[in-house]
């Protein structure tokens, strides 16, 4: 039983983690990280500025964290459009999905298991009661009179 749900477990964190690596990959096909400008800081944001392909100079506010190449340089990502985007799933969110998914097919693999154990022992106990019940019943009535018969 064990067996087989770590078997689960590792398969659907195994499937998990692949299809992390395809968002990821096809994430990278659509975006471009780019080198910018911190032009000043707030509490969770940042004003950034950055020159596009066109070479015309852009400025957004984007959220934290940055990836600091400097003090006053990081890198962020940008969409087809060039506009800020949301960083990519990284290792560790890859591994956290793949230990999550993993974690709970596993327990849910495991659960199921050892309920369908109780279900068979309690159909197979059930099953003994009833036999138990029949042979006690035919050996009351093999040594009963029956109610008719002269005493």
């Amino acid at each position: 039983m064990a067996v087989i749900s770590l078997v689960a477990g590792c398969s659907a964190g195994a499937l998990a983690a692949g299809a992390l690596v395809t968002v990821l990959n096809d994430y990278r096909a659509t975006h471009r990280h780019v080198a910018v400008e911190v032009i000043e800081k707030a509490a969770i944001v940042a004003n950034v500025t950055w020159q596009g392909e066109s070479g015309v100079r852009h400025s957004a506010w984007v959220r934290h964290p940055l990836d600091h190449i400097s003090d006053d340089h990081a890198r962020i990502w940008l969409d087809r459009e060039g506009h800020p985007a949301p960083r990519p799933p990284g290792p560790t969110e890859i591994t956290f999905g793949f230990l999550l998914s993993g974690l709970l097919t596993g327990w849910s693999a495991w659960l199921t298991l050892s309920r369908l154990r109780l279900l068979r022992h309690w159909w197979v106990a059930k099953k003994a009661v009833r036999k138990l019940d029949a042979q006690w019943r035919d050996l009351i009535n093999e040594h009963r009179s029956p109610p008719d018969a002269p005493q």
